[in-house]
């Protein structure tokens, strides 16, 4: 009874994305209905994802014991998020370079499922847009997480540098917090219908049709998700905290996985992957740090995904790339592109634009990277967002070593 009642919330969640896959599936026209079901949900989601990062960075930040911690927390988490992500690009190119003829479209069906895109690259006024805006409320808005993660960092340590004067003002924000927190429970016991109802949609609009032209390229990601996913996350907790911490991780990844699954969406997460912490026994201080920082600037998929995509374009091109500088350029550039590209849904045009802009490509290439990032998606999504689980776990075995 105990057992049923732990995972009731994951065994929900599971029906409500099974029913909706099934839906969006055999009845494309349910998207009239559940089109805007799952966005209004989502964008209830998606209202209280920004003040929550924000909150919970500057409360984690403040609240610890000393801006050594803190500072520490910070550094260890960019290190394992950049190791992360370079063994990511490494396996994705090593998989690439192994599987060659696997990256290949059908041209008849490549000049026909193309997306239209009209946007000029400036990689310049791309770099200015992603880490700032031009005033506070544009803060808050999903597309601009990372001046928001910015931002919080500058408010901590300017909180932290009041000392004693800002006693009350961190009273404040850490009741914000605990009310954001709460509301955020409430509104994941709706998620089997938000999240199925958006997953429904998104089954509905992209199908196999596209899938068919693009099937040998998405096996192979799906092939290096499915690696990294199960071999390197388990390597990765296993030299933290050794077979028990491994054995515990499997029991509590699967409702973030499913969030994952059903909303493509790293912001969207965040909540769940806190939770999941929690259960871990992760100190708070480390996981309200890692988490929503990592949601942002840290995407093991997105950084795979970036290579096979930067890998097909160039073949597109003639562009040869057999050689150690454009190797090493093209995982720079993906693990780049992990950080810019969105936390959204579709949030793979900034990606584009920066590929295009390093590689110097035509701009008709970046509806070919933006049509595969659709494509990848929602294996990318889950590891990107699970991904953070295991840096958390990684970070805090590190700095308890480290106080040690």
């Amino acid at each position: 009874m105990k057992y049923v009642a732990n995972y009731k919330s994951s065994f929900f969640l599971l029906i409500g994305v099974a029913a909706g896959g099934i839906i969006g599936i055999m009845y494309p026209a349910s998207s009239v209905i559940t089109y805007p079901v799952g966005n209004i949900y989502l964008n209830f989601l998606y209202v209280l994802v920004p003040p929550l990062t924000f909150f919970s960075i500057v409360t984690s930040i403040i609240s610890t014991k000393t801006m050594k911690k803190a500072k520490n927390i910070l550094f260890l988490s960019m290190v394992t998020f950049f190791l992360f992500s370079l063994v990511a690009s490494l396996l994705a190119l090593l998989l690439g370079i192994l599987f060659h003829s696997m990256i290949s479209v059908n041209n008849k069906y490549f000049l026909v499922t193309l997306p239209q895109v009209n946007e000029k690259v400036d990689f310049t006024k791309k770099i200015i847009s992603m880490v700032s805006v031009k005033n506070i409320p544009e803060l808050f808005h999903t597309e601009n997480m990372i001046p928001l993660l910015l931002f919080s960092i500058l408010t901590a340590i300017s909180i932290r540098k009041l000392g004693t004067k800002a006693k009350q003002l961190k009273g404040f924000l850490s009741l914000i917090t605990n009310l954001l927190y709460t509301m955020i429970s409430i509104l994941m016991k709706f998620a089997p219908i938000g999240f199925g109802c958006y997953f429904s949609y998104s089954l509905s609009q992209t199908g196999a049709t596209i899938l068919k032209s693009y099937a040998k390229i998405f096996i192979l990601f799906l092939l290096f998700a499915i690696l990294f996913y199960f071999i390197f996350y388990s390597m990765a907790v296993y030299f933290s905290g050794g077979l028990s911490k491994v054995e515990k991780f499997w029991k509590i990844i699967f409702l973030p996985a499913l969030t994952a699954i059903a909303t493509a969406s790293s912001s969207a997460c965040i909540p769940v992957n806190l939770k999941a912490c929690d259960q871990l026994e992760i100190d708070p201080d480390v996981s309200r740090t890692v988490i929503p920082l990592g949601a942002n600037i840290h995407k093991d998929g997105a950084t795979g995904a970036s290579v096979l995509k930067i890998l097909l374009v160039l073949s597109l091109c003639n562009i040869e790339y057999m050689n150690f500088p454009i190797l090493a350029l093209v995982i720079f550039t993906s693990i780049l592109s992990g950080i810019v590209m969105g936390t959204i849904p579709g949030g793979g045009v900034s990606a584009a634009i920066l590929m295009v802009s390093i590689f110097n490509l035509p701009n008709e290439m970046m509806s070919v990277i933006i049509l595969l990032s659709t494509i990848f998606d929602i294996p990318a999504t889950v590891l990107n967002s699970v991904g953070n689980i295991p840096s958390a776990i990684i970070v805090d075995d590190l700095f308890n070593k480290q106080r040690n």
